[in-house]
Parts: C-alpha cells; structure tokens; sequence
C-alpha cells in the first residue's frame, strides 16, 4: 500500500506514542480543525493548500493532515535542482500531490538575476517558494529545532511579516484590523475588509492576492518525534535519508554545508556543470565578478558559504578535483 492510501484515526493513533507527543498530536489536529474555516473561505473546492518538499517534515504534515480529516490539495514546487529520487518517491508514494514545474529553469533564472543565490540572496526562495499559496491559507512543515532562524517562527503567519502567533491571536488581530478599516475606502473605492469578514467568515480581505496565511502544525515537533511518527505508523520516506542525507531539498542549497553540496556536486555531476555553464554564461554577458577566479573556482567559493579571504585562505590547503 502506497502512502497516501494510509488510513489512521486519533484513536488508533495517540497510544501508539508517549504522552507529552500525544498532546503534540492532539494540538497539531486541533489547530488544522479550528482552522479549516479560514481555509475553506480562501479556497472552497480544495480548503488547505498543503506545500511539500517530499521530506520527513512535509510527509508528517501530510499525514497529519489527513488525521485531522480537514479538507487540504498537496503542492510540491518544483525548482529544476530537485534529487530525482525524491520526485520518483513523491510521484510513487502521494500519486494526489501537484507536482508543479517551473517556468523557467534556475539555471536559466540565474542568468537573469545576473549573480547565482546565496545565504544572503536567496532569490531562488523568492521565485521558487515564497509565491506558492498565494491567496489561501498554506500549511508548511518547518519547525522550531530545524535552525536558529526557525526557532523564532510561530505557528501561523501572515506572509510580508503582516501577523506572527497563534490561531486565537489572529482574532485579536482580525478584529484590531476591522476597527481600523471600518468604513475607510480602499484606493479602488472599495471598503477594505478584514483577514474573516466578522458575520459570514467568508472573505479574507487585509491578506491580497500575493500574500498567504502561513500555518506550521508540527512547529513543536522535534526531529525524534518526525522519526517517531513516520516510522510507529508505517510511513515510507525517501532512501536518501538511508543513504547519509539529513535533508534532502535543493541540490547545492545555498543553506546546506560546503560538505553536503560537495556530495550533491559528486553524486549528481550534471549538477556541477550545469552550474560552472551559468557561471561562465553570466560572466561573459558582464555582470559577474568573479575575484579574478577561473569558474570551477568560483563555483568552489560559491558552495564554500564563505567570504573570499576565507575562500582564499582555505583553498591554499584544500584542492577542488571534479571531473569536467
């Protein structure tokens, strides 16, 4: 039986696991019932618009989700850098998730953007990730224990930084936001409504068409808890988690390590040089400075998460050896 034909209730479930992760459950499913209205008033036909990257955290979310019985559609965003074992493994295991392709490559996209992502430009987010869900209320797996940075997300948000905290907050802020709006004409000489219209809760008004209520349902879970869960129920997950991988997004990510891109660069060559033919493409066309470094030695650099000097003084003991 493949994944998404896996069928649990609650009361199956919670004595299967200790009781502090019970009530992780148990609040996880509480929050997705309370919110499937605000979700079912953004999109009435599909509720929930469930975003999966096909790893450990996406694939509890999942299931969570279909625990909690609310009514969601999975959407995988496809980057063009995806580990073709994790699409075969998606395309195999959840056969009802929108893979969704690219317009444009990200090799093609660099080449616009004049400069390939980093840590600190990571349009490659922007493009790929950040729009998905757009107008609806979109259920993510990050969590708290992942990184620093995720330990100061809360479990719903409103994108753009509008809103950060709790289901029950949004209604202080859902109200607050009326009080303001009343009667005050938008630029078009419409009344601008708020997040849930106060009688009907059928309208989400202060989030437009580019913006997202944002909620993380296993944002308390911790990385035991996601082993746990997948493998108490039965859960497959991808080989790659097998085989010495810890996350299994983006090959060559610009927030994994210099070690983990190294073995992407090895593992999936094409990779490699689909990356230094960008680099020499943009260089040529001008908008690249590269240091005064060859392109395979930029790439190093790039992978590296480093700043030059470090590069330099690094690359004076390390040697980079790929095949062309």
């Amino acid at each position: 039986m493949i994944n998404s034909e896996l069928k649990f209730t609650l009361e199956e479930v919670l004595p299967k696991f200790p009781k502090d992760f019970q009530q992780k459950i148990l609040h996880s499913v509480e929050l997705l019932r309370k919110a499937e209205k605000l979700a079912l008033a953004y999109d009435k036909e599909n509720g929930f618009y469930l975003s999966t990257s096909m790893g450990k955290d996406s694939q509890c979310l999942y299931h969570i989700a279909k625990l909690a019985g609310v009514k969601f559609k999975a959407h995988m965003a496809l980057t063009s850098v995806d580990p073709p074992e994790v699409i075969r493994f998606g395309r195999e295991q959840y056969p009802d998730v929108d893979f969704i392709k690219p317009s444009i490559s990200i090799y093609n996209q660099a080449r616009k953007e004049g400069i390939l992502p980093t840590r600190l430009m990571r349009w490659c987010c922007r493009i790929y990730k950040e729009g998905i869900g757009a107008g609806k209320v979109t259920l993510i797996g990050i969590r708290h224990t992942e990184s620093r940075q995720r330990s100061y997300r809360k479990e719903v948000e409103i994108s753009n930084h509008k809103y950060s905290g709790t289901l029950d907050g949004l209604d202080e802020f859902r109200e607050k936001r009326n009080s303001q709006k009343r009667g005050r004409p938008t630029h078009g000489g419409v009344h601008e409504i708020n997040i849930t219209n106060a009688t009907d809760e059928h309208t989400i008004g202060c989030i437009r068409g580019h913006e997202s209520l944002i909620i993380s349902p296993i944002i308390e879970w911790t990385d035991d808890e996601v082993w746990m869960f997948l493998k108490t129920l039965g859960i497959k997950y991808c080989k790659l988690y097998d085989e010495g991988y810890h996350r299994i997004g983006c090959l060559c990510c610009p927030m994994h390590g210099y070690r983990q891109k190294l073995a992407d660069c090895k593992r999936y060559p094409h990779i490699y040089k689909s990356w230094l033919k960008v680099i020499d493409d943009i260089r040529n066309g001008g908008k690249l400075d590269t240091f005064g470094l060859t392109n395979k030695d930029y790439f190093d650099w790039w992978i590296s998460g480093v700043g030059i000097e470090a590069w330099r003084n690094r690359r004076k003991q390390q040697t980079l050896n790929f095949k062309d």
